[in-house]
């Protein structure tokens, strides 16, 4: 066999091979991929921010965001992070007024949820990625488990733990419950710690090579589970930086604020300074961009945006 009829061989060989399965890998992707609004282009900024939503949906009621997660990735510095914004935050929702922020995905889905983040944050989030607390459960029983070192006792609704403290293993429903647990005193933002302790722990399962084999179901798992607007070039471009970042080093930090009632609804007032320092600090850092100027009283918090960005021009209720 001359040269040249082997390499026509081997590129026959190959084609038989990858088309398949780029073909099946296509298909995959039609069914996570969500197109969103048009929105403006963002070639060339250092950073990139997406929106992590966990999404809890009882049967034939709205969905509401139970998990919300801004990971931003700074491509000048290779820093990724984390950071949590508390569900019963009260914020502005455009067209709604003062509401908990989990609201907004059931008054207008994902486009709304984005916006009301936007807004509030004054910083814009280029992509999303969304799953429900059913997806979440299979993914990490897709990958086999994950290590955890749990942090506290998770005691159950009978009064009998669940889970020990500790390093273990956990399965898809023990790592749910562990990040649904907020009976203790430190409540949603303890349960908002968890979360993100089990998104490194998903990620560092991801990057071991016994996941290499799980990767078909992994994917027929996330096309049943996972909606994201985020391009394939896009994926893989965060997919690389997560592979190739230590996850230890990952910053993490959730929103501070103090819990309140308001007409016998419980709501998150947020610390506006603390928030203010977290997105100046995490998730603009190089851009340059001004902070925005504020208000303060004893009573509200008012923000002042300039022209033509998004404002939240309404008070925040303290008490």
């Amino acid at each position: 066999m001359t040269k040249l009829n082997r390499n026509k061989k081997i590129v026959l060989i190959s084609a038989v091979i990858l088309l398949p399965l780029a073909t099946w890998l296509g298909y995959v992707w039609l069914r996570i991929y969500e197109r969103s609004p048009e929105r403006r282009p963002y070639d060339g900024e250092p950073i990139k921010n997406i929106l992590i939503l966990g999404i809890d949906q009882l049967d034939n009621e709205p969905s509401r965001a139970d998990s919300i997660i801004i990971l931003s990735k700074n491509t000048d510095s290779g820093d990724v992070s984390m950071v949590s914004i508390p569900r019963d935050s009260r914020v502005e929702i455009q067209g709604y007024g003062l509401d908990k922020i989990n609201h907004a995905m059931a008054l207008g889905g994902v486009d709304l949820m984005r916006s009301t983040v936007e807004q509030l944050m004054d910083v814009p989030l280029h992509y999303y990625v969304y799953t429900n607390f059913a997806g979440f459960e299979k993914i990490i029983d897709t990958l086999g488990g994950v290590q955890v070192n749990v942090e506290r006792e998770i005691i159950g609704t009978n009064g009998i733990p669940i889970l020990e403290p500790g390093p273990q293993h956990l399965s898809g429903s023990q790592a749910l419950t562990y990040v649904r647990f907020r009976s203790d005193a430190k409540g949603d933002f303890g349960r908002m710690r968890r979360q993100q302790q089990i998104l490194k722990a998903i990620a560092t399962r991801m990057m071991q090579p016994q996941s290499i084999v799980r990767l078909p179901a992994l994917l027929e798992q996330l096309a049943d589970d996972v909606r994201t607007d985020l391009p394939p070039a896009r994926l893989l471009s965060l997919g690389t930086t997560v592979a190739s970042q230590d996850i230890a080093e990952i910053n993490t930090v959730q929103l501070r604020g103090t819990s309140t009632l308001i007409d016998g609804i419980s709501y998150v007032i947020l610390d506006v300074d603390f928030l203010r320092q977290t997105v100046d600090r995490y998730i603009r850092r190089s851009t340059g961009k001004p902070q925005a100027s504020r208000k303060d009283s004893t009573c509200h918090r008012e923000f002042h945006r300039s022209p033509g960005k998004t404002v939240m021009d309404k008070q925040l209720q303290m008490w």
